[in-house]
């Protein structure tokens, strides 16, 4: 079985897996009820630019993904492995520290370069 064709062609699918499998297994919830002013969502703990750096960054990773899935091109495979392994990385801190972190904050951007980095590599083919 040719297992290299999951990350040279598929990384849009294996991303979207990983990220539904994280955030059903992470059980956390940003929503809480401000019992004085009766507010439903609760922002006091987030950080705004660290919230848009980690979550724009996983957009950007699954349009970008599904287009080169949609181009039909191959990915670089050792960057591929190299991106999944930190971004599940990601996954694992924020689940088990704050997603808002510093250290999330820090993956996250070796992981933009990284992807930046697979995807020139692959329209450079």
């Amino acid at each position: 079985m040719n297992w290299k064709w999951i990350f040279e062609k598929g990384m849009f699918w294996i991303l979207i897996l990983t990220f539904f499998m994280g955030n059903y297994f992470s059980g956390q919830e940003i929503i809480g009820e401000n019992k004085t002013v009766g507010w439903t969502f609760d922002q006091s703990n987030q950080w705004i630019i660290n919230g848009l750096i980690v979550f724009g960054s996983w957009l950007i990773f699954f349009i970008g993904y599904g287009i080169v899935a949609l181009m039909r091109k191959k990915t670089d495979l050792n960057l591929s492995i190299a991106h999944l392994a930190i971004f599940i990385l990601t996954l694992i801190i924020g689940i088990v520290n704050d997603l808002f972190g510093t250290r999330v904050l820090i993956i996250s951007l070796i992981s933009i370069l990284v992807f930046g980095l697979n995807i020139y590599r692959t329209f450079k083919k």
